[in-house]
């Protein structure tokens, strides 16, 4: 019979012990892994100062990858049209101004500087482009043509404002009111599970210029 050193087999047998407990611990059920709201938000479709061109912005809690794909939300009509894809990454304040002269309402309306608190939250300005059915769409209500909910391109509209999102369904609610400067308006969505929980909360400011 082999002895081994009082430390070593002290070692092995706590090695032995963190690998009994790993194999006890429950594998991350997919019911867990899906818990997480899906990303939603908002895009906009904003000039330069000149009226010269027109960019459409997206408006997300965090970054999305360049070459992503998004649905928009046309509520009037009560459907997604896809697609508007990312061109690159984040946007800040300064290149709105200098590269692509947004006037200053408009670059507040993207960075929802309106709202001191930052709610419901701050949005990753990034430029996207128009592809697909998107391409050629025209809103029912030119409103809507200027921005709206930004939504992840497998997302369905399943009934009169009820969205399908991860295989879980939301009741689309939106608020019409005017922006605190009164300088404006401002859409106020509100995504509710269906099965209960916090809704999905999205601000989409359309400043005066």
């Amino acid at each position: 019979m082999i002895r081994l050193p009082l430390k070593t087999a002290a070692l092995i047998a706590g090695m032995a012990m963190t690998l009994a407990c790993q194999a006890r611990q429950p594998a991350p059920s997919s019911a867990t892994a899906s818990a997480q709201p899906p990303i939603v938000g908002a895009w906009r479709k904003v000039s330069d100062a000149q009226f010269n061109q027109q960019y459409r912005f997206s408006m997300l809690p965090e970054a999305a990858a360049a070459g992503s794909k998004w649905a928009a939300y046309d509520l009037g009509a009560g459907k997604t049209v896809c697609c508007l894809v990312v061109v690159g990454p984040e946007i800040g304040e300064a290149e709105l101004d200098g590269t692509y002269g947004i006037p200053g309402p408009w670059i507040t309306d993207l960075v929802n500087g309106w709202n001191l608190d930052a709610a419901p939250y701050r949005p990753r300005v990034q430029l996207l482009r128009a592809e697909e059915a998107l391409l050629d769409y025209e809103f029912p209500d030119m409103a809507d043509g200027l921005g709206g909910l930004l939504l992840p391109a497998q997302a369905r509209a399943v009934a009169p404002r009820t969205l399908e999102l991860d295989g879980q369904r939301y009741t689309v609610e939106r608020r019409d009111a005017p922006l605190a400067s009164d300088d404006g308006m401002v859409h106020a969505y509100a995504l509710r599970p269906a099965q209960g929980g916090k809704p999905l909360a999205v601000e989409v400011p359309y400043g005066t210029y």
